[in-house]
């Protein structure tokens, strides 16, 4: 029986990709330096502001450079993750309902610690998570499980009582390394054949699906 969820941020529960995308190309045109697409953007997010920067500026980029892009693209974006990066559609009666099950839920993401703590304070007041865990020096970033291990002695379950759900494959690694079950949503920022390919347990398109998979 499921007790404990564990929820990515970034493309799982929260749209946050217009506002990183902005900030993304408003960073790059401070440094001369070819303007991204939505999707090239997309597909960098997931493992922290690091890789984005390392997949998202140009071949050939040097290290330097990337250390001293990192600081400028952070301020703009504490300056702009808030705007328009809103819920999915579900995702609060989704986290409303399960709530009122008993189920305890928590957030574990890859995003810097202030900025996923700031948006579920935004976007969910009424939510009582357990634990709201961003990128924190010292603690691995996903697929390390190291912080999801850490949510689930928090939460005092089981690793069979726990679900992590998340819409790419480092969440779905991330799930697998920790030793508990996965659910891939698609509404996100990967596609099904990535989920599936990760190992997905489940794979569901609606948030409201994930209350029938608990049934």
């Amino acid at each position: 029986m499921i007790k404990g969820i564990i929820f990515d941020v970034d493309g799982t529960t929260l749209d946050t990709l217009d506002d990183i995308y902005e900030s993304f190309n408003k960073a790059l045109e401070l440094f001369h330096m070819p303007l991204q697409t939505k999707d090239q953007v997309r597909m960098g997010v997931g493992r922290g502001f690091k890789v984005l920067i390392d997949k998202c500026t140009p071949e050939g980029t040097d290290e330097k450079t990337k250390e001293e892009f990192l600081p400028v693209y952070s301020g703009i974006y504490a300056e702009n993750y808030k705007n328009k990066t809103l819920p999915y559609e579900g995702i609060p009666e989704l986290l409303k309902a399960l709530h009122e099950k008993g189920i305890r839920l928590a957030i574990n993401s890859n995003k810097g610690d202030a900025y996923v703590k700031g948006l579920i304070e935004k976007n969910f007041p009424d939510i009582p998570f357990t634990e709201v865990m961003g990128a924190r020096e010292g603690i691995a970033h996903k697929p390390d499980p190291q912080g999801t291990d850490m949510i689930i002695d928090e939460m005092g379950l089981n690793k069979e009582e726990i679900l992590y759900i998340g819409d790419s494959d480092v969440d779905i690694m991330t799930a697998r390394n920790a030793g508990v079950r996965s659910i891939g949503c698609l509404w996100g920022f990967r596609d099904e054949e990535t989920l599936k390919n990760a190992g997905a347990d489940t794979i569901v398109s609606r948030p409201e699906e994930i209350l029938n998979y608990l049934d």
